[in-house]
């Protein structure tokens, strides 16, 4: 009788911090859907990067996601799991012909498309604190992709 008493004791506790621990993870995560719109030309792909600090995002640090997507239309979606709740601030290029880096003219201007979070910095790169966002359980933002520069 002991014996049975102990295990229904220990299944109990196990499955109560199992459970706490599920709950904690999921506390502390959650989602980004992003929807990329105004996409000029459906060739190529979106290059996006999300940051968690300035100084990550303005020394082109290492993002905390990053991902490719094919560019197949004049927009496209993407979800970010497992963010830590937290504020963040998202870079896009649209990398029309694929080779990986922004492409620029003779005069310095860009020939890809690019966009930030909170559709900031149309002259440059704009400040971590313009382009921030929060992510707490969930949230959803969109980026229009600026087109690029005809010189």
């Amino acid at each position: 009788m002991k014996t049975s008493t102990n295990l229904v004791k220990n299944i109990i506790a196990t499955s109560t911090l199992a459970l706490s621990a599920i709950f904690a993870m999921s506390a502390h995560a959650g989602n980004l859907d992003v929807n990329f719109t105004q996409i000029d030309r459906p060739v190529g792909q979106l290059m996006v990067a999300i940051y968690d600090s300035a100084d990550a995002y303005n020394n082109d640090g290492k993002p905390v996601q990053y991902t490719t997507v094919e560019a197949i239309g004049d927009s496209v979606s993407i979800s970010f799991t497992d963010l830590s709740q937290g504020t963040y601030a998202l870079k896009v290029l649209h990398d029309i012909n694929s080779n990986g880096k922004m492409d620029i003219n003779a005069a310095g201007l860009p020939q890809d498309g690019y966009g930030f979070s909170n559709n900031v910095g149309m002259y440059g790169i704009p400040p971590f604190d313009a382009a921030s966002f929060e992510v707490l359980d969930y949230a959803v933002i969109d980026v229009v992709v600026r087109k690029p520069v005809a010189f």
